[in-house]
């Protein structure tokens, strides 16, 4: 039963050290699929019984059925590629039904990243509590200026840091793909750092104040929405522990570092990652027009 076949690919991603995001992410594109198959069928599917029209059809109704976004679309299939691969590398069918179906064409668009007026207002919500929080202001100046991904910077011990008066590097031991890294710290983060730290030598860098231990990513998604509500940012504007991530490398391009340096610091895989950086968003055109206007 598919039921049965989902938990040999769960156990098969985990072997794979696939992120629990990944992992969710395949898993829930899945059984999005499942009940679409039951509900056009009236059956469940069996993995040998799919057949290339019925991911067609899927595709069909995500796209004109529910109006789903071409990247949800894309998403789902490539979910279902990797799942009905691994069912034919294990010999349960002869080939997978998604090979050669064509994926919805996609507008490219720019990530998400903060305006400099917007970063600062940031920066000042952190800054202007009654008693400001060290640890909390220390987390957000690294994530901004080092763009860690969240799940790096909650994994980091006190001796992953290597700060020194006029240097520093962080060691990013498991970053994604269980790849190595080493982010250099500038002086905003090292003073942060230090401030934060105080005589520490050991355990976790950043840890609960409630309930002690490491903070979890969870916590700290949490406390960057709540300071970004009370930086009363733009509308539409969201910030998330990525959206500081976005805003590093944007920063870092707009400034002309070599595409290849931050590459290497924000830890891709592939450099074409990084190229999103240079596609202009909105505000960039408009500010480009802007300067053409006789006014």
């Amino acid at each position: 039963m598919i039921q049965e076949m989902l938990c040999k690919f769960n156990a098969y991603l985990k072997e794979m050290d696939a992120s629990p995001a990944s992992i969710k992410a395949y898993l829930c594109d899945l059984r999005k699929f499942i009940r679409w198959y039951e509900d056009a069928t009236g059956m469940p599917p069996k993995t040998a019984a799919v057949i290339r029209l019925d991911i067609v059809e899927f595709r069909n109704y995500l796209e004109r059925g529910v109006k789903q976004k071409p990247a949800t679309i894309n998403r789902a299939l490539a979910s279902l590629s990797v799942y009905f691969t691994w069912a034919a590398e294990r010999k349960h069918i002869l080939s997978s039904p998604v090979d050669d179906v064509n994926t919805i064409k996609e507008q490219p668009h720019a990530p998400k990243w903060l305006e400099r007026h917007d970063l600062h207002a940031l920066i000042r919500a952190v800054s202007d509590r009654k008693k400001p929080s060290k640890r909390d202001h220390a987390i957000i100046v690294l994530l901004i200026h080092t763009g860690l991904r969240v799940s790096e910077a909650c994994r980091l011990d006190i001796e992953d840091l290597a700060i020194r008066d006029r240097s520093g590097l962080v060691r990013v031991r498991e970053g994604k793909g269980n790849k190595y890294r080493e982010v250099p710290l500038n002086t905003t983060v090292r003073n942060a750092l230090k401030d934060w730290i105080g005589e520490r030598e050991s355990g976790p860098l950043f840890t609960s104040q409630k309930r002690g231990g490491r903070l979890t990513t969870r916590a700290v998604e949490q406390m960057v929405s709540r300071y970004a509500c009370a930086a009363r940012l733009g509308e539409g504007v969201k910030v998330t522990p990525h959206v500081l991530r976005h805003t590093f490398c944007k920063t870092l391009i707009d400034k002309e570092v070599s595409i290849d340096q931050v590459a290497a610091l924000a830890g891709h895989g592939n450099i074409n990652t990084t190229a999103k950086y240079t596609k202009p968003s909105r505000q960039d055109l408009q500010r480009a027009v802007d300067r053409m206007a006789w006014e």
